[in-house]
């Protein structure tokens, strides 16, 4: 075969093993040197970095970790739409988000003091399409009431919703669930096509990346050609004075190896091949 030929097969050959590689995160902050990402929407919205050690919090990595403002945070996950920006079509790819929060039972809360964390997804025309949110709570051993009552502990429950109005962290329609330990917890969103619509696996890992509990939300409306790319990460509601958050980050799942060569092998067999002269 003529030698600009091979040269082409093996720069095919070289883009599927980049592409169908290991997945790895397209944003990530974990804090070390700035807010990137979560100074998008500037004001009250920004979050507060913080050393390691703040308000007695180890961070979940490194030197520094960062606080909720007491309006809630938000970021970008590094630009709407897999970094395109915000209304501009995007065709859906599957991917996590994940936010490492700390769960701090021995912080001195009130009975029933709630937050939310939203990770937002966008529609195919790159504008909003709709939020999947953990509702989570601080309960204390005097109520009596839902998963792990009468002890202090955390309630977690997932929905599209936000709190306190529309939405509630013990609501028992949405599988709430205890944690009743101390520490951090990476909050997780999957956002992936379940037989052509939306689906969103919401999972909760400990310290030790053992999964604590998962909830999978989908609305049949959501048909997966009218989907496109990320939105915002969003603490929506918040009533802590102190809820820190580390390691932020955004991985588009890489398309499969398989898939590509399918691809490929199309234009790999359109080449005649042709012994060397």
């Amino acid at each position: 075969m003529k030698k600009t030929k091979l040269v082409t097969i093996c720069v095919l050959m070289t883009m599927v093993l980049a592409v169908s590689g290991v997945a790895q995160a397209d944003f990530f902050n974990g804090f070390e040197t700035d807010i990137a990402g979560w100074d998008a929407f500037g004001g009250s919205y920004d979050a507060s970095r913080v050393a390691s050690g703040t308000n007695g919090i180890t961070s979940a990595s490194g030197s520094y970790h960062a606080e909720n403002s007491s309006t809630g945070s938000a970021g970008n996950w590094g630009g709407y739409n897999f970094g395109a920006g915000g209304g501009v079509p995007t065709s859906f790819q599957e991917y996590s988000t994940s936010v490492d929060i700390y769960l701090d039972l021995s912080g001195g809360w009130g009975n029933n003091i709630r937050f939310d964390f939203s990770s937002a997804i966008n529609n195919a025309a790159g504008d909003h399409n709709r939020d999947f949110i953990f509702n989570g709570g601080f309960y204390n051993s005097s109520d009596l009431v839902g998963p792990g009552a009468g002890t202090n502990r955390f309630v977690i429950s997932a929905s599209n919703n936000s709190q306190p109005g529309s939405a509630y962290a013990k609501n028992p329609d949405k599988d709430p669930f205890a944690i009743s330990s101390t520490g951090w917890y990476t909050f997780q969103h999957h956002f992936y096509d379940d037989s052509g619509v939306l689906a969103a696996e919401m999972s909760i890992f400990d310290a030790s990346n053992s999964l604590v509990n998962s909830w999978i939300l989908s609305d049949p409306s959501d048909a997966i050609s009218g989907i496109g790319g990320n939105r915002y990460g969003w603490f929506a509601y918040n009533e802590f004075d102190t809820l820190a958050f580390d390691n932020t980050s955004l991985t588009v799942v890489p398309v499969p190896a398989a898939v590509i060569l399918g691809v490929l092998g199309l234009s790999v067999a359109g080449l005649k091949l042709r012994k060397f002269a």
